[in-house]
């Protein structure tokens, strides 16, 4: 099961570089708080969307929870847009833990994501 937090987390990751260069390389700022909550809703959708998709594919060979799988999506999002904080502020705000959000494996997923950060270098 590690195996399978670690994947998706990297493949999160990836979505999050990605996402975070197509929004940086957009004339338009995104300053109200109506766009920040439509980028946050979007990304949520799409960590849901990849969740469904793996599970709809691996039926029995895929382990993860839902709640795993969210908090694994946000901490990805939230690990590349602190290293843009200056232009992300308000997103990093909506990424953090702190949005009433409990996780029962929270230890184990810190672990998946020190592993991941070996692997795939953010900076």
């Amino acid at each position: 099961i590690d195996r399978i937090r670690l994947n998706f987390y990297q493949t999160l990751l990836l979505c999050a570089i990605k996402t975070i260069h197509y929004i940086d390389s957009i004339d338009i700022a995104i300053s109200s708080k109506k766009q920040h909550n439509f980028v946050y809703d979007s990304v949520c959708d799409t960590i849901q969307y990849t969740f469904l998709l793996i599970s709809s594919k691996l039926k029995n060979d895929f382990n993860l929870s839902w709640e795993d799988a969210l908090w694994l999506g946000k901490h990805a999002f939230s690990s590349v847009l602190k290293t843009k904080t200056e232009r992300h502020e308000c997103l990093v705000d909506l990424f953090s833990e702190s949005r009433n959000f409990q996780c029962l494996n929270r230890a184990e997923l810190v672990s998946i994501t020190k592993q991941a950060k070996h692997l795939f270098s953010l900076t």
